[in-house]
């Protein structure tokens, strides 16, 4: 059992970090932030961050459950209760073979409560992707001086 309860997810470890890191790298296009230190440690199972990747099926999942009350980000009025989790990446090494869909769907009914994330609003896959599992969009985001504008989802079990 892990910290899913009933779920079996399988967090990703140390020893997955190569793996995990390529799929970043054939994705750029919608990753270009994310630095490898970072995934580094949430895969290092003995640091505060541990157990925030999943590493399932060629499925990487990143994500944090809050601990306090606090807005999704600094320019959007969603506001998130301590015990919400937001996904901050999810990525398939392989396209259309419905791999993401399952391991997201695993995902989203492990946590009794609110799933948040934000992506752009010219990825147009993306969202298509989470209104298919059944998410709503709640709000809007902004990056790179507001230039970028993003949408907020949620999922609420």
């Amino acid at each position: 059992m892990n910290r899913f309860g009933y779920l079996r997810m399988k967090l990703g470890k140390c020893e997955d970090f190569d793996d995990v890191w390529s799929v970043f790298q054939q994705n750029k296009q919608w990753f270009p932030h994310v630095r490898s230190s970072h995934i580094k440690n949430r895969l290092n199972l003995d640091l505060p961050s541990k157990g925030s990747v999943i590493w399932q099926d060629g499925v990487v999942i990143t994500y944090q459950v809050y601990k306090k009350k606090r807005k999704i980000s600094a320019n959007s009025d969603i506001v998130l209760n301590a015990g919400d989790c937001v996904i901050h990446q999810i990525v398939a090494r392989d396209k259309g073979n419905g791999s993401a869909f399952k391991v997201m769907k695993e995902f989203l009914f492990s946590i009794d409560k609110n799933i948040y994330l934000t992506v752009r609003s010219d990825n147009v896959v993306a969202n298509k992707f989470y209104e298919k599992l059944g998410m709503q969009i709640v709000g809007k985001t902004y990056w790179g001086k507001e230039s970028i504008p993003g949408k907020v989802w949620r999922f609420s079990n």
